[in-house]
């Protein structure tokens, strides 16, 4: 069996993945990644969407910063200059005046967005989960065009971050479905074994086909789902978990009643 007709037999005729058995792939590590790349096509879209909107508030932001300078380790500008910018990907807190307090970067920070500070006395850093300050006076001379060139240089990364998200989801994704597998793989065996009446043997590698042929139809439905936006958000774990258990028992059933024939 070719790569071509796997993939043809698990998303039009999920019911006769049992004729696997008769033909197995040879090779099952460019289906198992190709899998792995259909359940992350929403996660990358998100992060290619979410590192847009980091790029798109950057250039607002950019543009709010007034004339500045650091003297004697405090920060000078405008006394009407500051501003708090809040977007879905960071806050900026800018006041040159004393009155915000790293109290005040905490409490930006509590909706789960990151928050960075440029306080009178310092700047602020607050993750979340870690917080930080920098000290003008370690940072040495600050200016707009200073933080125009830094913005500039970290927009020109960006795509780093794009890269190093998708291969983490990636990474992550592989382990979940490996994970999946193992479980379903144990599951149909012994839901087979109770209510179907059949004990089925069979080679490691030709059970993880059987088990993947399963998961093919949900995969690209569960792509399908997330990218449109409906669905309301569901499990991939669980879902992958069901839909698979439920696509590798009717995929066997067919071949579970031949088998009991021939016995009889």
């Amino acid at each position: 069996m070719t790569i071509k007709e796997f993939i043809r037999l698990s998303l039009l005729k999920p019911n006769k993945i049992w004729t696997i058995l008769q033909n197995p792939l040879k090779k099952i590590k460019g289906i198992f990644f190709l899998l792995v790349l259909i359940i992350s096509i929403p996660n990358f879209l998100r992060a290619n969407e979410f590192i847009g909107k980091i790029a798109e508030n950057i250039k607002v932001v950019e543009q709010k910063f007034p004339e500045l300078s650091v003297k004697d380790g405090k920060l000078v500008a405008d006394q009407q200059s500051g501003f708090l910018y809040r977007s879905d990907a960071f806050n900026v807190l800018f006041d040159p005046t004393g009155k915000s307090t790293d109290n005040d970067v905490s409490a930006e920070s509590n909706q789960g967005i990151p928050t960075i500070a440029f306080l009178q006395d310092h700047m602020a850093l607050d993750t979340v989960l870690n917080s930080a300050k920098i000290s003008y006076s370690d940072i040495g001379e600050l200016n707009k065009e200073m933080i125009h060139q830094y913005i500039q240089e970290f927009n020109a990364n960006l795509w780093m971050v794009l890269l190093g998200v998708m291969l983490f989801m990636f990474v992550y994704n592989s382990l979940l479905l490996y994970v999946i597998l193992i479980i379903v793989g144990f599951i149909v065996r012994l839901f087979a074994a109770l209510f179907m009446g059949a004990w089925i043997q069979m080679p490691t590698s030709v059970s993880k086909q059987l088990t993947m042929a399963a998961a093919f139809l949900p995969a690209v439905l569960y792509s399908l789902i997330a990218i449109l936006g409906v669905g309301g958000g569901i499990s991939i774990f669980y879902y992958l978990l069901v839909t698979t258990t439920f696509n590798w028992l009717l995929g066997m059933k067919e071949f579970i009643d031949i088998e009991s024939k021939k016995k009889q």
